[in-house]
């Protein structure tokens, strides 16, 4: 709706307006937002960049969507971990609670493979998987659940993966009856995680894929993977069994010379 659109783009000036009247901050842009936050890209006096992310305006009164909010700000303050965002401060902006956190300098890899052309080889991709799990196996040792990894929320720094965008997140719940999980992705132990890699993975093999026939198959079919890729994909994807653990995953990733 048209006046839903405006109310947005008042909010940003009121967000901009916030920033400036702030000597350590200069507003520089809005960078985006999803179904939930609205997120800007601020400067220091120093000329280092920030992100504010802020609730949107239509959900300042939703208790539920407050309490997702805040817990993304509880998640991310009790996280220490390189390729994580640090938070360095809250509020609030016309009843909207807020965070400011690092600017994280890199590519996504939506951004990668759709905007840039890139192409992984099997190789490469499998190579990228490792070093994801093993930053989602610390996550997870800090009793933490993404549950979002995407490639608009995967970035890639100077050959250095980092997560952004933990507002799905959720407490890791060791004692879950697999056999009661109805959605992988919503799951609140690693198997959600390890879901959302497989297709992670799929992204990164697709785009070094060319078609060889105009119907559409299945990736087990289009692909034509190792059998040891192709089992261990299927077993992030929960096609068969799943792992127990993204350690267990990272210990299972395919390993070649060429």
């Amino acid at each position: 709706m048209w006046w839903k659109r405006l109310s947005e783009k008042g909010f940003d000036q009121a967000v901009a307006h916030y920033i400036g009247k702030h000597p350590n901050f200069s507003f520089k842009k809005l960078l985006g937002y999803g179904a939930y936050g609205r997120a800007y890209l601020i400067e220091d006096c120093s000329s280092k960049l920030f992100v504010l992310k802020c609730l949107r305006p239509k959900h300042r009164h939703h208790k539920k969507t407050i309490q997702k909010f805040k817990q993304e700000i509880h998640i991310l303050q009790q996280v220490s971990l390189p390729y994580v965002p640090t938070i360095h401060s809250t509020g609030t902006i016309q009843e909207s609670p807020f965070f400011i956190m690092d600017y994280v300098n890199g590519q996504t890899f939506e951004q990668l493979i759709f905007e840039d052309g890139a192409k992984f080889t099997v190789v490469q991709s499998l190579a990228i998987t490792k070093q994801l799990l093993e930053q989602i196996i610390e996550l997870h040792n800090h009793g933490i659940v993404h549950r979002d990894l995407r490639i608009p929320n995967i970035l890639l720094v100077h050959q250095q993966l980092h997560i952004i965008d933990f507002g799905l997140a959720t407490t890791y719940q060791k004692h879950i009856d697999l056999s009661a999980i109805e959605n992988p992705k919503r799951a609140e132990n690693h198997i959600s995680d390890l879901y959302f890699v497989g297709h992670f993975l799929l992204f990164l093999l697709y785009s070094d894929y060319k078609p060889s026939k105009r119907k559409e198959q299945a990736w087990q079919q289009e692909l034509k993977l190792p059998i040891e890729v192709k089992d261990f994909l299927e077993r992030l994807l929960w096609i068969q069994d799943p792992f127990n653990s993204a350690l267990e995953a990272w210990q299972s990733v395919p390993s070649f010379t060429h």
